[in-house]
């Protein structure tokens, strides 16, 4: 049996009339286009109608294509996974019934781009080392188990859970400072979750276009003082995920 074909749908971007695009579509050597309708386009390339499986090669296939369009036009990312019927279906069902929507959002997206920002220590026994320094509890409680060749069992337990404590406030403390260089800078923030005990920072910004230099003035600054000790991760631009991910329900 004949396996039904759809158009997978990418973004919607600001585009006046259907086009082609120089872009591999998230099936190989299915070529990917823009259907448009009153100003608004929407992203697409032929594909089965399927539940796409989350695995590393398709969400990079789904982000490459954004990429690269977004390079040419002001882009809204739709959800992974999102398939359409037929062109008709999309010009129907999408495009006309939220067209204003998408214009609205078209607006206030097209002077921004999402930038990611990581912060990581380099050297994480170093750090556990600096907690028990700077904490006179945590020092006395580990000397004791120390000379009690590891203590009680609760003791034990008391102390992971004082050396945790005492990471997350470092953790919070050295995030907010190196957040603070960034104020001004952007439109929109999130704080992403944490991953791990190197983790210092994981944020996502929403960035004015004409701020971006300054952006990376402040990134670039905040590598040249920490570099020694913190790894920077800066990544981006890229779609605005974070702040913007339309779901089409067809």
């Amino acid at each position: 049996m004949m396996q039904e074909l759809g158009q997978y749908i990418y973004g919607i971007v600001a585009a006046q009339n259907d086009a082609g695009l120089d872009i591999e579509g998230i099936v190989p050597e299915e070529d990917v286009k823009i259907i448009c309708h009153d100003g608004i386009g929407v992203i697409v390339s032929p594909s089965p109608v399927k539940k796409y499986e989350i695995n590393r090669k398709n969400t990079l296939a789904h982000q490459r294509v954004m990429e690269k369009a977004m390079g040419t036009f002001p882009l809204l990312p739709v959800r992974f996974g999102t398939i359409a019927k037929s062109e008709n279906e999309i010009r129907e069902k999408v495009l006309e019934k939220r067209c204003r929507e998408f214009k609205e959002n078209l607006e206030y997206i097209k002077d921004k781009n999402e930038v990611g920002l990581k912060a990581l220590w380099k050297d994480k026994d170093q750090v556990f080392q600096e907690i028990i320094s700077e904490n006179k509890r945590i020092r006395q409680l580990k000397d004791r188990l120390n000379s009690q060749k590891g203590g009680q069992h609760r003791d034990r337990i008391r102390l992971g859970d004082m050396v945790v404590k005492a990471l997350e406030s470092k953790k919070e403390k050295k995030g907010k400072m190196m957040l603070n260089r960034f104020d001004g800078l952007f439109a929109e923030h999130k704080r992403n979750k944490l991953m791990g005990d190197q983790m210092i920072l994981n944020s996502v910004f929403l960035v004015l276009k004409t701020r971006e230099e300054n952006f990376d003035r402040a990134v670039a600054k905040l590598d040249q003082e920490y570099g020694e000790r913190i790894k920077i991760k800066y990544i981006g631009p890229v779609p605005p995920c974070n702040f913007i991910e339309l779901t089409i329900s067809i």
